[in-house]
C-alpha cells in the first residue's frame, strides 16, 4: 500500500512539475531584444562545445569585439586568438602546445560587445545558450 502511494505522488509531481524540461544551464542562456537589432551591447555567450579554432573562424567575418575569454573556469583577457594563444599557452610543456596548436582547446565562454544581428548570426553557425 505504501509502494503504490509513492509511485502515485512521484507521478503526481512529474507530471506537475515535468522534470525532463528542467535545463541545469538556464543561468547561461543570453537575453537579448528583437526589437533592437542594432544596438550595441556586452554580451555573456556561453558555448555547447567550441574550440579556439573554430571560434576563430566564426569571428572573421563578425563585427565582434571580444572583451575576455573564459577557459576552464579562468578568465582572460586577450585582444584576439593568437593573443590568447600567447597567454593560455604560456606555461604549457611543449608537446600541449603542439596539440593545442593543431586541435585548439576548449573556449566555455565569451564576454563580447557587438548588436543583436551578430548574436543571431552566430547562432546559426553555433551553439550558444
Amino acid at each position: 500500500m505504501i509502494t503504490i502511494k509513492k509511485i502515485l505522488i512521484f507521478l503526481c509531481f512529474f507530471l506537475c512539475f515535468n522534470t525532463l524540461e528542467v535545463d541545469s544551464n538556464s543561468d547561461k542562456i543570453v537575453y537579448y531584444d528583437n526589437n533592437d537589432l542594432y544596438n550595441k551591447k556586452v554580451y555573456k555567450l556561453y558555448f555547447d562545445s567550441l574550440n579556439s579554432n573554430e571560434l576563430n573562424e566564426l569571428i572573421k567575418e563578425k563585427d565582434l569585439q571580444i572583451l575576455s575569454y573564459y577557459i576552464d573556469g579562468n578568465k582572460y583577457y586577450a585582444r584576439d586568438i593568437d593573443e590568447l594563444d600567447n597567454i593560455y599557452l604560456k606555461d604549457k610543456p611543449l608537446s600541449e602546445k603542439i596539440y593545442y596548436e593543431y586541435n585548439g582547446y576548449n573556449i566555455d565562454a565569451i564576454k563580447v560587445l557587438c548588436d543583436v544581428n551578430e548574436i543571431i548570426n552566430l547562432k546559426d553557425k553555433t551553439h550558444i545558450y
